[in-house]
This record gives structure tokens, C-alpha cells and sequence, in this order.
């Protein structure tokens, strides 16, 4: 596969934005619209219909099972992608395989069959919809990461490729946290909202054009070999169970899929239940809180500087769990900001804002290293056995990430949200913060488990971290 030059890389990085836009609104506000429970203000333009269109036991169960199996999926499908052979190449036919059924999901997601409260019918609709739709972006999606330790030189590269990749994040988040609900707070519906998204998803046509690939047919592959010197390395090719095989006895990344998994747990509930924790128990209203996200989104460029000039200094591991603790103290700052002992409105949106600041620091550092680590990972191990199978590492994060998701969104945070104690509404919802926080300190115990190795990435010189 052809590199990519430096001045092209913050293009590729652009790629994945729509897609993970897209995911962000369908994972984060569309299930929920399904559900009034919960919320407060605006309620009845964060949901679909003001009132619950499924029933929420079955549909907390049916998420789970398309999270679940999701995550189950990452590995035959990255098993796919690394092994396709095809005139094209591999990645990018595997990455159309998964776009347009992804997009098809995404628009049928916007139109219930019907808006009869508690209905079978739209449970199971929407619990099949999030099986495709799912299953789909994570073959465009670990397809698309597994390419960075392809088209990338070296591991400066790749960390600048992440970086890069952790701003656009920063802007998609920043759109669908800090903008969704400044359009809710002027009346528009949640599902009209997605359906103005929609379009965004054409940004990874980007990697249809940028990204060069040859044949991957065996006879074509041959043509070449002959062609070309004998001392001139070969990718070998690497069976299913093979990648597999490597991928799990790499000891340094199982370790670091610890370390993510933890940490993935509390932030995959906090994004779930951020805006019913904004409109219920912090009883904010739309504008209000695009004010938190803002304060929570816009200061993430610059903490990116300050992490990384942290990592240069003091290695991977110490910023992380910086990073980590930064979003714990937001979690805790958060649930000060309750209504049930801030009377003020103005007072919970100023201590709210507060934390969306300190937990900034911590939002970068989340954008970046789960490309930084698998990428390079892989690179390392091309490099020094001439094995290529950068997806398996993906599709193996993916799917501790999926399962961990799973329970916390949808075992978890879908049937604590609407608990009421001693009288008080949002008690579920307030809890959360708690359990997030919670997370996010069993992480940082984790990261000191990982090999020594892990702080040298980022300060500079050669790096290995499968040592």
C-alpha cells in the first residue's frame, strides 16, 4: 500500500468523521428518543414522540444482544478485510462492503413504524436496525483504522495521523454535544436533526480517492513478486486463526485492552446519559447545555497540546492516567450540580461548566490513544516479522469495547436512569456520575500495569512498545 505523505494524512484523518457522527447521534440521542423516561426539559424534542415508543425491558435486552454481537463480529470481519483478495485491493472494497448498508440503517433508524406507545413492533424494528447498522460501521470503520499503520512511516507519524484524527473528533463532538442541543432548545426534533446529518456521512468518499492499493489476487500478487527484487521484503500472509493467535499473545496490548476496557466502560454511560443527566438532574434546559459541551469540547485542542507536551515529557502511561483523573474530578463536579441541592440554575451551569473544562483534558487524551496504540502495534510487528494484520488489532479493542459498552449502556445505564429514591426523580441519572468516576480510577490502577515500555511512546527517538 502506498504511504501517505504528511501533508495528506490530516485529509485521511477527516475520513471517518461523518461515519462517527453518525454513530454518535444514533448511539447516543436515537435510542434514547425511544425512551421519555428521564428526561425533563424539552422532552418532547429529545424524543421522537413524547412519549415511549418501545418496551423498554425487551429493547434494553435487544440493544445489548446488537452490541454484544457487534463486538463478536469485529474479529471475522477484520479476519475479511485482512485477508480479501480482490483487483481492488482489500481495504477499500471491505469498506464499501460495510458503507452503504450503514447508511441505509442509519435513514430507516429516523422513521418508526409506527408511534403507538410501547410497542412491540417498534422495539424489535429498532433492535434489528441497530444490529445491521452496527455490525456494518464496524466493518467500514476497523477496515478504515486498521490502514493507519499502513500508510503511515513511523511511529511519530502515526501519533500525528491520531492526533489529527482526535481533532476532527473534537469538532464532531462539539457538534453533536454542544449543537444538537442548542437545536433542540429552538424546537426542533432529534430526528430532524439526524436526518440534516445525514449527508455528513460522505466524508469517507475521502478514502475511496486518497487511499492507493494493488491487486490483491494471488496471481497478481506473484506478477509483482517476480518483478520486483528478491531481497525485497514481503507482507506474509496471515491466516484468521493465526491473527488471532498473535494479536491475543501480544502481553502489552492485552494489558492495554485492561486499561481501555475500564476506562471505556464509565465514558460509553456518561455519553449514553449525558444529555438526560443535562436535562433531568441537572435541570438544564437546550442552550444551557450547549454551554456545559461547549466548555467541554472547545478547549480540546489546546488540552491536546498540554497532553502531549505531558507525554514527551513523561511518557504515554503518566498522560493517560492524567487524563484519566481529569475525568473523574468532572464526574464528580457534575453530580454537585444537582437540582435536588442546587436550587440555583445558574449555579448548577457554572459548576457544570467547571467540569466540562477540567474533563476537556481528558476528552483529548480519549481521542487519541485508541488509534495511537493498536496502530502501532501493528506497525511493530509488520516491521519485525513481516506479518501485516492491522484490523485483528482493532477488532479485538472493538470488541472488549463493545461488550464493556454494552452492559453500561444498555444492561446498566437503561434501567438505572428512570430509579426514584426518597422522593427524588433523576436519582438514577445522578448515580451515574458516580459509577463513570468510578471507572475511570480503575483505569488509572490498570495503567500501572503496563509495561514500562508504554512511556517511552511519545517522548521521541525510536519506540517500541511490543517490548
Amino acid at each position: 500500500m502506498k504511504k501517505l505523505t504528511r501533508k495528506q494524512l490530516p485529509l485521511y484523518a477527516l475520513a471517518g468523521f461523518g461515519p462517527n457522527l453518525l454513530n454518535l447521534i444514533i448511539s447516543i440521542y436515537l435510542v434514547d428518543a425511544l425512551i421519555i423516561e428521564g428526561f425533563g426539559v424539552n422532552a418532547e424534542y429529545w424524543t421522537f414522540a413524547n412519549k415511549t415508543l418501545v418496551v423498554t425491558a425487551v429493547f434494553s435486552v435487544l440493544v445489548l444482544i446488537a452490541k454484544v454481537v457487534d463486538g463478536l463480529a469485529d474479529i471475522p470481519l477484520a479476519g475479511l478485510t485482512d485477508s480479501l483478495k480482490t483487483k481492488w485491493g482489500k481495504r477499500r472494497p471491505a469498506m464499501l462492503i460495510g458503507y452503504i448498508p450503514m447508511i441505509i440503517c442509519f435513514l430507516l433508524f429516523c422513521f418508526p413504524p409506527t408511534y403507538a406507545e410501547g410497542s412491540m413492533l417498534n422495539t424489535i424494528y429498532f433492535g434489528v436496525l441497530l444490529l445491521f447498522f452496527f455490525t456494518a460501521y464496524t466493518l467500514t470503520m476497523v477496515t478504515y483504522y486498521g490502514t493507519y499503520s499502513e500508510v503511515t512511516e513511523n511511529a511519530h507519524d502515526r501519533v500525528y495521523l491520531s492526533s489529527w484524527k482526535a481533532f476532527f473528533d473534537t469538532i464532531q463532538y462539539s457538534i453533536g454535544y454542544a449543537l444538537i442541543p442548542v437545536f433542540i432548545g429552538f424546537s426542533l426534533n432529534i430526528r430532524y436533526i439526524a436526518l440534516a446529518c445525514a449527508p455528513l456521512m460522505l466524508t469517507m468518499v475521502i478514502v475511496f480517492f486518497i487511499l492507493k492499493e494493488k491487486s490483491t489476487l494471488p496471481k497478481d500478487v506473484a506478477t509483482e513478486a517476480a518483478q520486483e527484487m528478491s531481497d525485497v521484503p514481503k507482507e506474509k500472509e496471515v491466516s484468521f486463526f493465526e491473527s488471532i493467535k498473535l494479536t491475543v499473545k501480544n502481553k502489552g496490548f492485552m494489558m492495554w485492552l485492561g486499561v481501555m476496557a475500564a476506562f471505556f466502560f464509565g465514558l460509553q454511560m456518561f455519553l449514553a446519559g449525558q444529555n438526560v443527566m443535562a436535562s433531568g438532574a441537572m435541570g438544564l434546559n437546550g442552550w444551557q447545555i450547549a454551554i456545559i459541551n461547549t466548555s467541554a469540547f472547545a478547549p480540546v485542542p489546546l488540552m491536546l497540546l498540554i497532553y502531549n507536551k505531558i507525554m514527551k515529557k513523561k511518557g504515554f502511561r503518566f498522560a493517560f492516567q492524567t487524563a484519566l483523573f481529569s475525568f473523574a474530578l468532572a464526574m464528580i463536579i457534575f453530580s454537585i450540580a444537582y437540582v435536588e441541592w442546587i436550587p440555583s440554575v445558574y449555579a448548577r451551569l457554572i459548576i457544570g461548566a467547571i467540569g466540562g473544562t477540567i474533563g476537556s483534558y481528558g476528552i483529548g487524551a480519549f481521542f487519541s490513544a485508541p488509534y495511537t496504540i493498536p496502530s502501532q502495534m501493528a506497525a511493530e510487528e509488520l516491521e519485525a516479522t513481516g506479518k501485516s494484520h492491522p484490523s485483528m488489532y482493532f477488532a479485538m479493542q472493538g470488541l472488549f469495547n463493545a461488550v464493556v459498552a454494552a452492559i453500561s449502556t444498555s444492561v446498566i445505564w437503561l434501567n438505572i436512569r428512570g430509579i426514584v429514591v426518597n422522593g427524588e426523580e433523576y436519582f438514577g441519572t445522578h448515580l451515574m456520575l458516580y459509577i463513570v468516576a468510578f471507572a475511570c480510577v480503575v483505569s488509572i490502577v490498570l495503567a500501572f500495569f503496563l509495561p514500562k515500555s508504554f512511556n517511552e511512546l511519545g517522548k521521541g527517538g525510536r519506540v517500541r512498545i511490543n517490548e
